[in-house]
């Protein structure tokens, strides 16, 4: 089995200049958690999802805390007006702007085996990766893959019968 045999393809995608929340719009809607960032022709540009807002929202303390493995967090005042004040402020800004960083983003093709793909999800922090087709400096985006979509080609059968005929270019 390939990462190309259970991805999603047709996806919602956002633009640069899609605002903070145009994305939370589309992720409620779609019930997904991350959303590729593509330009006009389908390049790949980044990430945005629940990860990356949940950064923007909790108070600067609490992502201080948590980089040294503090577990509970309940000290912290619930702070919902001041969790207010911070959505305003983002809330109609470009998610360009708050795109996870290129050099912690794990992606996958969709030749990529099982095996690699399993340790890749395990890898990401994120919960699915962007399936691209790089060629030269061009990384088309063709799908997203994530652990439910593992999970659903395993039990469909996918992994003991796979159908792996690769129509898409790598």
């Amino acid at each position: 089995m390939t990462t190309k045999s259970i991805m999603k393809s047709g996806l919602f995608t956002l633009k640069p200049s899609d605002t903070v929340a145009h994305a939370m719009t589309l992720m409620h809607e779609h019930h997904v958690r991350n959303l590729p960032v593509v330009d006009e022709e389908g390049s790949f540009i980044g990430l945005f999802g629940l990860r990356r807002l949940s950064h923007l929202l909790l108070p600067r303390v609490a992502l201080d805390l948590g980089k040294h493995s503090v577990s509970s967090l309940h000290f912290l005042p619930d702070e919902v007006v001041q969790m207010g004040d911070r959505w305003h402020k983002i809330a109609d800004q470009p998610v360009e702007n708050f795109l996870e960083k290129q050099s912690k983003l794990l992606f996958c093709k969709p030749g990529t085996a099982f095996p690699e793909l399993i340790a890749l999800l395990d890898e990401s922090k994120d919960a699915s990766l962007p399936v691209i087709v790089i060629k030269g400096k061009s990384k088309k985006l063709v799908g997203m893959v994530s652990a439910w979509d593992v999970l659903e080609g395993i039990i469909m059968g996918r992994l003991i019968n796979p159908n792996d005929e690769d129509d898409v270019a790598e």
